[in-house]
């Protein structure tokens, strides 16, 4: 008696493990009346079949797979957006720091030239008398030429200081 309900047992666990590995399909057919049958059981013969759908059960083990697979999509997508993200920001910090490179670099033309443009027209004190206006407003350029400079030197400091932070983000928790 036992070994028939253990035998049972096997058939209906074999064939519940068969079944759920088997496709199901749906049948869409009309009888001889025209009445419309959606049904997963197959069409009688003299049957119009409309349509067949098959669908192939989907496994635990399957399931679990296809989520691992999506999230190693996402993490690698999110990976490439930080990737991506950093990049741009140390193209930032590059170009910030050519552009303050260039700052400086026209600071220091136009200090020259208000230099040699003092040295030129203010030699003696009716000429400095007589170009103090220019003279003046030559240093005023160097001047703001100076101030576009730092200005030009703080952006990049600040760009590099993000690149950094990008590069070696702090752990949660740590100021």
């Amino acid at each position: 008696m036992k070994s028939i309900i253990l035998l049972a047992a096997g058939v209906m666990a074999l064939t519940v493990s068969t079944g759920a590995q088997a496709q199901s399909k749906v049948y869409t057919w009309t009888d001889s009346r025209g009445k419309l049958y959606i049904t997963d059981d197959p069409p009688p013969v003299d049957a119009s079949v409309k349509d067949v759908v098959e669908e192939s059960l989907v496994t635990p083990l399957e399931t679990r797979q296809r989520q691992q697979q999506r999230l190693q999509r996402d993490d690698a997508r999110s990976e490439e957006k930080r990737r991506s993200d950093l990049e741009a920001t140390l193209r930032r910090a590059r170009d910030a720091d050519e552009q303050a490179q260039e700052a400086v670099r026209k600071a220091d033309e136009q200090t020259q030239h208000a230099l040699e443009y003092r040295k030129r027209f203010g030699n003696t004190p009716s000429r400095r008398e007589q170009f103090k206006y220019k003279i003046r407003a030559e240093e005023e350029k160097a001047e703001a030429a100076r101030a576009e400079a730092q200005r030009a030197i703080d952006r990049a400091r600040m760009a590099s200081d993000e690149a950094r932070t990008a590069l070696n983000p702090t752990p949660a928790g740590k100021p």
